[in-house]
């Protein structure tokens, strides 16, 4: 992420130089692989480890668990993401890392009326960071956030407005990303994303109610797609170098 601008994600092949990824799975490493799906208690940890060969591999990760859509990108940095899956909608993730990742878990699609909620039960985000709820809409394409927690920066772009929704006041932002990664590959598109007045307390039930999101971003003249199918997260993500811990929980209201 730039400074006020999210940062996009691809989900192609990435070459690594002098690098592999490692996928540990229990005690099973596998090596410079794809992988589908894990099993029901998995724990993903992806470094970069210098004194190997380069390899090419698949930096992005999904699958399944509990009814639950999960994920884990990063780009080609050193350090460490470790990312776990819990019972129903809770993850959790450590990283020591120098680059951008995100991961999280929700649904397979998303919706322009999906109420969620969720509990941040731990957050600790040394360096820049959000935890948001995230996704794509195409037709056109568009890279949305509800941002609730953050790390050293606050994340902002082009105000758009403010509104009220489940009891938090938001500032509404925009910024263009051009000829930037997508899940569409190098596309230009917008970004649009509320960001919280004041952080969201940790260890508490809290509710995004999406449709209020997106109708206060149509009224500031900020349209998402007509098509809803990418998925959609409670997200944690990094950049520019960052170290820290998260536990949460996400599902349906």
């Amino acid at each position: 992420m730039k400074k006020q601008s999210l940062r996009s994600k691809a989900t192609l092949k990435v070459a690594l130089n002098a690098a592999v990824v490692a996928i540990a799975v229990g005690t099973t490493i596998l090596s410079s692989c794809k992988k589908d799906g894990v099993s029901e208690n998995e724990q993903l940890t992806i470094a970069k480890n210098s004194s190997k060969g380069s390899a090419e591999v698949q930096s992005y990760q999904s699958g399944t668990n509990n009814g639950y859509f999960w994920s884990l990108w990063k780009d080609d940095q050193s350090g460490y993401v470790t990312y776990t899956n819990g019972s129903g909608g809770n993850y959790s993730v450590s990283w020591n890392y120098t680059g951008n990742f995100t991961c999280g878990k929700g649904w397979s699609n998303g919706s322009p009326t999906r109420k969620i909620g969720y509990n941040c039960g731990a957050y600790t985000c040394n360096g820049g960071g959000v935890l948001a709820y995230y996704g794509w809409t195409r037709s056109p394409l568009i890279e949305y956030y509800v941002n609730e927690k953050w790390g050293s920066s606050r994340p902002t772009g082009e105000k758009k407005g403010s509104f009220w929704s489940d009891g938090a006041q938001y500032d509404i932002y925009t910024a263009m990303r051009y000829n930037a990664p997508s899940i569409d590959g190098t596309q230009t598109f917008r970004q649009i994303f509320s960001t919280r007045t004041s952080q969201a307390p940790t260890g508490q039930n809290k509710v995004i109610t999406f449709g209020n999101h997106a109708y206060a971003w149509q009224q500031a003249g900020l349209s998402l797609g007509s098509d809803f199918s990418p998925a959609a997260i409670l997200l944690t993500e990094a950049y520019g170098g960052s170290n820290g811990y998260v536990n949460a929980s996400v599902w349906q209201q």
